[in-house]
């Protein structure tokens, strides 16, 4: 994280007693559930169950609760296996539970008890076992086999190269074989219980990469050091952590103003912020020596203070490199750069590594990637791209699914193959655009920085009749050349058909228009309405006669979608967040929450009935 201090050092001192170093990962902004397959072996062209191709699905945000949850199974599991010898098996349990508490962000009286914090949660018959002890025992029983031993070979091979890019042409052989080992471990967490964390966090990197290696090109730094934001958010622009950090690159506000990073939407913009982070790592290597990358890598975790102290403590003015200082950083420091490492020695040849994701080519033959220039609702750029909003959510898992609008400026956004065209065509088509052409960039493309302002929106036109004195359903049809049953279908009129004076009529285009009566909830707005049935809400007003936005509880509101929706009803089970109904069913927690009149403080309760309107 930028500009942090080190954390967890107590916790740290608490934990590092084992044997061999633990790899820590972060895991504040991503959703993660365990793979219920046991984890594949760490060995050369593993290839897992999934078949290739095949996308990750969006996981549910871990909260605190969740992350105790999950480091008391894989500590049972591991006492498990550790009760039947199965040793290297308990090994990788106990490692897993270790990592999720020290990087779950749980509050510090939790971090500071380490695996102490979940003794209450084990089952009676196990709580009697020192889990530190028997985390150590399984440490010493840690023996590569002849495949891991091949898969290091490659590891060495390709992290000797990036080192060579970083500057670092010879590190000592102990060094080495240090950095080495914890890239190793790593990888392996990543394809075992981090599995679905990585894929996801892959399959965006491919909107962000372009502009990533552009900006970093023109800066001349090295391209692996854009996975610093693999690192600190998964390349999540809007993610936050405990600590008040921002972004896809996890800059504090103190820190983010020194690079131009004034407004809260500035830390949200893909290019802006990627400029604000290159720039840091620049005025780091100014201050640590232009052949520093690696110290000044280190620098970007835990700020140039904390990096200049410990190099005033080395004996000797020669003494300047990453190697000298490790042992004086805080364990997440010192683990920041074999993180980094793993994933782009993962990323080099993900086939080689157990990782069967598309490449830069096929996701391209998969998805157009355009920039949205200005923060604009998922509802418009639906529209616009004449594709459904429940698909551009899918396709874009980074989209957060409490907000109705792209995170930031200049998002990168993914939509079907040849919709990104129609897309640029209808922003370029708007009166109110600039008249530079928008362009549509493919995933292999740099992606350039485009400024507009998004339209204001005018309402579909839809016919509608206001009943006069003598008129009837059946001559107001005739007028029309109409079915009686289809106008009384798109009012909601059952017979006897029984008209007011001033009422007004929906005329439909078609037989077949497709109508929903939808009932307000409470706390809802217009806008919440129009954005969960793809509409406008200026259409909203004109099919209802309103002359005001407000509407208010138990109002019932005509609307006209673009497509059928399916009412249906969901009994909420033990265990259910809103974040795993709302993937079971295809829409976003904002439709829950909307449709259902319920606060993002509600806590479901099991026997619940939930609705939902899901797209036929």
């Amino acid at each position: 994280m930028v500009g942090r201090c080190a954390l967890v050092l107590s916790l740290a001192v608490l934990l590092g007693c084992a044997g061999k170093p633990q790899p820590n990962v972060k895991v504040r902004y991503t959703e993660i559930q365990p793979t219920p397959a046991p984890v594949p072996p760490p060995v050369p062209q593993v290839v897992p169950a999934k078949s290739e191709g095949d996308l990750p699905t969006l996981g549910a945000p871990l909260s605190t609760r969740e992350a105790m949850d999950k480091a008391v199974a894989w500590a049972v599991e591991g006492l498990t296996f550790y009760q039947t010898g199965k040793w290297d098996e308990a090994r990788k349990s106990f490692s897993d539970a270790r990592l999720i508490l020290l990087e779950a962000d749980l509050p510090d009286f939790w971090e500071r008890q380490g695996l102490e914090a979940i003794r209450s949660g084990l089952p009676e018959s196990l709580r009697h076992y020192d889990l530190e002890a028997v985390s150590r025992e399984l440490e010493r029983t840690d023996r590569l086999n002849p495949a891991e031993l091949a898969e290091r070979v490659a590891i060495e091979t390709e992290v000797r190269r990036i080192l060579r890019q970083f500057g670092d042409v010879s590190p000592e052989q102990a060094y080495l074989n240090v950095v080495v080992h914890e890239t190793q471990q790593y990888i392996s967490f990543y394809r075992g219980k981090y599995r679905e964390f990585f894929e996801r966090s892959f399959l965006r990197k491919h909107k962000y990469w372009p502009t990533i290696q552009e900006v970093f090109a023109s800066h001349k730094l090295p391209g692996e050091l854009g996975y610093i934001a693999f690192v600190e958010s998964g390349f999540q622009p809007k993610a936050m952590s405990h600590a008040n950090a921002h972004g896809l690159w996890q800059f504090i506000p103190e820190t983010g103003q020194r690079y131009g990073l004034i407004q809260k939407e500035d830390f949200y913009d893909v290019r802006k912020s990627t400029e604000a982070a290159a720039g840091y790592l620049v005025d780091l290597l100014n201050i640590f020596g232009a052949r520093s990358f690696l110290l000044s890598t280190a620098a970007y975790n835990a700020g140039e203070g904390k990096i200049m102290n410990c190099l005033r403590r080395t004996d000797g003015y020669d003494k300047r490199s990453f190697w000298d200082i490790r042992s004086c950083l805080a364990v997440e420091t010192q683990e920041y750069v074999p993180k980094i490492l793993a994933a782009a020695v993962i990323s080099s040849d993900p086939k080689r590594f157990g990782f069967y994701l598309p490449s830069a080519a096929e996701m391209a033959q998969r998805y157009d990637v355009v920039v949205v220039p200005q923060v604009m609702s998922v509802a418009r750029i639906a529209e616009l791209s004449g594709v459904d909003v429940v698909d551009v959510r899918l396709a874009n898992n980074d989209l957060d699914p409490n907000l109705s609008t792209t995170p930031g400026r200049n998002f990168p956004l993914y939509l079907p193959v040849g919709k990104g065209v129609q897309f640029s065509t209808a922003l370029a088509a708007i009166p109110a655009m600039p008249p530079d052409q928008p362009q549509v960039m493919l995933a292999s493309s740099s992606v350039p920085e485009i400024r507009i302002q998004e339209p204001e929106r005018r309402p579909t036109e839809r016919r509608t009749h206001v009943v006069k004195h003598g008129e009837t359903l059946s001559s107001i049809a005739r007028t029309y050349d109409l079915e009686v049953g289809t106008l009384a279908k798109a009012n909601d009129i059952r017979s006897p058909y029984t008209l007011s004076i001033g009422q007004s009529l929906v005329l439909p285009g078609d037989k077949n228009v497709t109508r929903v009566v939808y009932t307000v909830k409470s706390g809802n707005t217009l806008d919440e309405v129009a954005e969960i049935f793809s509409v406008r809400d200026e259409d909203i007003l004109s099919w209802n006669s309103l002359r005001s936005r407000k509407i208010k509880s138990g109002q019932k509101l005509t609307l006209f979608p673009p497509r059928d929706y399916e009412t249906r009803t969901y009994k909420v089970r033990r265990g259910d967040s809103l974040a795993a109904i709302a993937r079971r069913f295809g829409v976003s927690i904002e439709h829950l929450l909307t449709v259902n009149g319920l606060t993002s403080r509600k806590i479901l309760r099991p026997g619940q009935r939930l609705v939902l309107y899901v797209p036929a």
